[in-house]
């Protein structure tokens, strides 16, 4: 009987995968912490005192997760090197995209790439040469 979360958390799950996905899955995907998303509304009325303590708290707590950050980019490049991690290619990140909203520019432009370099975006196969 398995339990939910009983994987370790080094391990890539099966398949392939890439940093940013790697990241997301970490709660590390974006570049600078939210920790100061909340605090920031509109905070009227707080002293000197109490202003130094929040610039502390958020400093410490952006410094806490640029390391967490920091070392789960280290873990991925040595999971890629030793080979338990393996990088999705270009082509496969692209197929990915290419599933998106029709009307997404993104979407519009990995499909023209797909296309570009010879693969159909639907099933993912090569495009017979005319």
């Amino acid at each position: 009987m398995s339990k939910r979360g009983s994987g370790s958390s080094t391990r890539a799950s099966g398949g392939k995968t890439t940093l940013d996905e790697f990241l997301a899955k970490r709660g590390l995907s974006s570049p600078i912490s939210d920790y100061m998303d909340d605090k920031l509304r509109i905070p009227h009325g707080l002293t000197r005192r109490q202003t130094e303590k929040m610039q502390k708290e958020a400093h410490e707590a952006a410094a806490q997760y640029s390391a967490k950050r920091e070392a789960a980019i280290a873990e991925y490049k040595a999971g890629v090197a030793s080979g338990a991690i393996k990088e999705k290619s270009r082509v496969e990140v692209l197929m990915g995209k290419a599933k998106g909203h029709p009307d997404n520019p993104s979407t519009q432009a990995a499909r023209r790439a797909l296309e570009k370099r010879g693969y159909n975006w639907k099933t993912g196969r090569k495009l017979k040469k005319k």
